[in-house]
């Protein structure tokens, strides 16, 4: 019996501790500073007329942000954490890529990876616009970054899933396979051990533009998995996520009270386990985070280095503590990094030989005056007025339809109201051509009849108020009125056609044989096309062509793709 007893002792002691959880005790507290970022978009320039941003000097432009401007300020404060003794992250809650000229050769040049490399990024979420290239431009974005720089940041991406039957997808997946992009990731640091995890959220994912076969799954489920697993069997200190979900706190986005809600907010809440979000997707600057569980802060750092986020917490052998928090505006006041502005310089050199250059145009060259700022604010006409002529000006179409959505940036007055080439090709920035690498979404032109009309403009005037700004409309060559206090989606009784100078004329909402046409991005086209899902079956469109034959794909319609 002796002798059992021993050979059950030892095989308690051997083979029960594969089973207990995994704890990794610190002796000491220890303080960590995480400066982080989100949805850089590859503003690598400031806000403000491009051609009065100047890095190189400083108080002497009205301009805010700046990439170069953003890597010095995160190296005086990485330097002044690391001489009061705390462990250091950089982080970035996704969008790295995607809104302005520089995106136009990131597959060839990796140039914003590269850049987050150059400042010492730790790890990077990727968030829904680096998908606008669709997952084969983003393995192209990620691997030229990788022939320059060799070491990049760890690019987190932990509730997407590969096809194993479709090869759209197989060029990520094998960066995956070799680690480049990663579910989760372990950094030790200075005797911590920090888990991070890199979501994206269920907007971020509704509007991907081009996701090709990849999967979603709920970003609270991962989570939960994730952190419980890192605790219990990676014995990490801490838990921090990069959610690319974002905050609001009511249907339009607007803050009310002291109130924060939305995803990343809702993930806090239901994983515990969670130490700290690092956020994105909202573009929404969080003065003052909001903590959840008393211990669990929800971060956001606006969006476009306007500004770095810096949050202080003490990680303790039985609990980690919320410290401070700091949220630092970038403006002209911070001198721009020699080195990445010298980078940066290449960047727009090479967008003039290589892209810009075909149709005559350089990347500095002025190319229009404003005379006051011009917004892409739902509530300021002026600017989506003018895209949206533009599109009906170019399709030769009846009507022209853009959303703000769509419209990505300002056309800001600045000193001189001079406008570049480079600053008007951020207003509408996104997508990329069907039959052509060209950026920016295809131009197509549908035919629908008068109560198809008032079924697009039923859909859209209710979908801003539900889901934000965003979604409200922009159109050209028609006006309507509708009646806010009347059932939803039943708003529309008066649609006239026209413009200011021919003058407009009411149309017959019941006619159902006389077709207007419509200028519309792919992108827009695509909604359309799917009216009666979003209507819940209370609205349905049929997309035309000039004949009145209906379309099944959308792509037979481009005029300039």
């Amino acid at each position: 019996m002796h002798r059992r007893s021993v050979i059950l002792a030892a095989f308690l002691i051997l083979f029960i501790p594969l089973s207990v959880t995994y704890i990794v005790s610190i002796p000491t507290t220890r303080t960590i500073t995480i400066l982080h970022t989100n949805d850089l978009q590859s503003r690598l320039l400031g806000f403000g007329p491009n051609a009065e941003y100047s890095p190189g000097t400083v108080n002497n432009d009205d301009t805010i942000g700046g990439f170069a401007r953003l890597a010095t300020l995160i190296e005086r404060r990485r330097a002044a954490a690391r001489e009061a003794g705390h462990t250091v992250l950089l982080l970035d809650g996704g969008d790295f890529s995607m809104g302005t000229l520089f995106h136009t050769i990131t597959r060839q040049t990796g140039g914003e990876l590269r850049l987050m490399h150059m400042v010492g990024y730790d790890a990077v979420a990727i968030g829904n616009h680096e998908f606008d290239f669709s997952p084969e431009g983003l393995a192209q974005m990620i691997t030229s970054a990788r022939n320059s720089e060799h070491d990049l940041p760890v690019l987190l991406m932990s509730n997407l899933r590969f096809d194993p039957d479709d090869a759209g997808d197989d060029r990520l997946q094998a960066l995956f396979n070799e680690g480049v992009i990663q579910p989760y990731h372990i950094i030790e640091r200075d005797g911590l051990r920090i888990g991070l995890i890199g979501l994206m959220g269920y907007n971020a994912w509704e509007v991907t533009a081009r996701k090709g076969p990849l999967r979603f799954e709920d970003p609270i489920e991962t989570t939960r998995r994730l952190a419980r697993e890192l605790k219990n069997e990676h014995g990490v200190h801490m838990v921090i996520v990069c959610s690319h979900g974002g905050v609001s706190s009511d249907d339009q986005g607007r803050r009310i009270g002291d109130a924060w809600n939305g995803e990343d907010i809702e993930l806090a809440t239901q994983v515990p386990e969670v130490d700290a979000i690092i956020g994105g997707h909202s573009h929404t600057p969080i003065p003052d985070p909001r903590i959840v569980h008393e211990h669990t802060p929800v971060l956001q750092a606006g969006s476009e280095a306007r500004y770095l986020g810096e949050l202080v917490m003490e990680v303790g052998p039985e609990s980690i503590e919320y410290v401070s928090y700091e949220l630092h505006p970038i403006d002209d006041s911070i001198p721009g990094d020699a080195r990445v502005t010298a980078y940066i310089e290449d960047l727009k050199a090479r967008i003039t030989r290589d892209f810009l250059q075909k149709w005559g145009y350089r990347f500095e060259q002025p190319i229009a005056e404003v005379h006051r700022d011009l917004t892409e604010a739902y509530d300021d006409q002026a600017l989506g007025n003018l895209i949206a002529d533009s599109i009906r000006t170019a399709a030769n179409a009846d009507i022209g339809l853009t959303s703000n959505g769509v419209i990505r940036d300002n056309l800001l007055m600045g000193r001189t109201g001079i406008q570049s080439v480079s600053d008007v090709f951020g207003l509408a920035p996104l997508g990329e051509g069907k039959y052509s690498d060209a950026p920016g979404y295809p131009l197509m032109k549908c035919y629908l009849t008068a109560s198809e009309l008032k079924s697009v403009l039923e859909v859209l005037s209710f979908a801003y108020r539900v889901k934000g700004n965003s979604y409200y409309p922009r159109f050209s060559g028609l006006r309507f009125e509708f009646n806010p206090w009347r059932m939803p989606l039943d708003n529309v009784y008066k649609i006239e056609i026209g413009n200011p100078e021919a003058g407009y004329r009411e149309i017959d909402l019941d006619d159902e044989e006389t077709l207007y046409s419509v200028a519309l991005t792919t992108y827009l086209g695509g909604f359309v096309a799917v009216l009666d899902e979003l209507s819940m079956g209370l609205h349905s469109v049929t997309i035309k062509d000039e004949q009145g034959a209906v379309v099944t794909d959308i792509n037979d319609l481009i005029i300039d793709g």
